[in-house]
Order: structure tokens, then sequence, then C-alpha cells
């Protein structure tokens, strides 16, 4: 009994400790039969590798693309500065143009004030030459009637010395 006790409790200490083994730190660095280094490691440390090797290779696609869109925003940038720049020189010009046009106004609203005042004088010159006109005609018009009068009167004081001198009318 002792020999089979002995044997159960080395058959139990050999399972219970056998499996009770260090554990492997991976990845880890050994030399192979020919003497090359070689790296040792798990599947899923490999996978992980691979997935970041994946993403190592989109992230450089990325970063070349990002590189691409920031030249594109500074080419974009750039531009819009000479737009930019284009419109405020129109911008500048217009504003001259404008003052200049006001300018312009004014001068020309200037004029019409000068030929308004120039109007109101001619029309206040044509008013006393009508009234002046008006006294004219009337003054004529009494000259005429007088010289009818007198012509008439004259003519008749002719035509009596005429008769009278011929013997006509004593």
């Amino acid at each position: 009994m002792k020999g089979i006790y002995t044997i159960l409790m080395s058959l139990f200490f050999t399972v219970t400790f056998s499996q009770v083994t260090t554990e492997i730190k991976y990845p880890k660095f050994e030399v192979d039969s020919l003497g090359q280094k070689v790296i040792v490691m798990t599947i899923p440390q490999a996978m992980k590798l691979n997935n970041n090797t994946d993403l190592l290779n989109k992230f450089e696609a990325q970063g070349i693309k990002m590189k691409e869109y920031e030249t594109l925003c500074v080419r974009v940038i750039s531009e819009k500065d000479v737009v930019i720049a284009k419109l405020n020189a129109t911008i500048v010009k217009q504003e001259d143009q404008l003052s200049e046009k006001d300018g312009k106004i004014k001068a020309l609203q200037g004029e019409i004030l000068g030929w308004m005042e120039r109007n109101k004088v001619l029309e206040l010159q044509l008013a006393n030459r009508n009234q002046i006109i008006d006294e004219k005609n009337k003054q004529l018009s009494t000259l005429k009637t007088k010289m009818i009068i007198g012509g008439g009167l004259g003519s008749l004081a002719l035509i009596g010395l005429i008769l009278t001198s011929i013997g006509v009318i004593h």
C-alpha cells in the first residue's frame, strides 16, 4: 500500500507541478540553428503586428493625401488672396471713379445753378424789354393817331388853302 501510495503521490505531484511552468514572455529574441537572430511571438501578437502594419500603410497613404490636401488648400488660399487683392484694387478704382463722378456732379450742379441764374436774369430782361416794347407800342399808336388826325387836319388845311388860293372858296 505504501508503494501504491507513493506511486499515486508521485503521479499527482508530477501532474500538478508539470503544469506549473514559468510564463514565457513573448515576443522574444532567439538564435536559430543557422545562427540567425529571429523573433518568436504568439499568433495574436503576429496578427496585431500585421494589422498595425496595414494601419501604418493606410496612415502613410492618408498622410500623402493630407499633404496633397494641404497643398491644395495652400494653393486655394493663395488664389483667394490674389482674387481679394484684385477685388480690392477694383474697389479702390471704383471708389476713385465714384469720387470723380461726385466731383463732376457737383460741377454740373454748379453750372446748372449758374444757368438758372442767367435764365432768371434773361427772363427779367425779356420782361423789361416786353414792357418797354409795350410802352413804345402805346406811344406809337398815340403818335399814329396824332399823325392821322394831324395829317387829316393838315390835308384839309392844305386843301382849304389851295382852294382859297384858286378862288373856289372865298
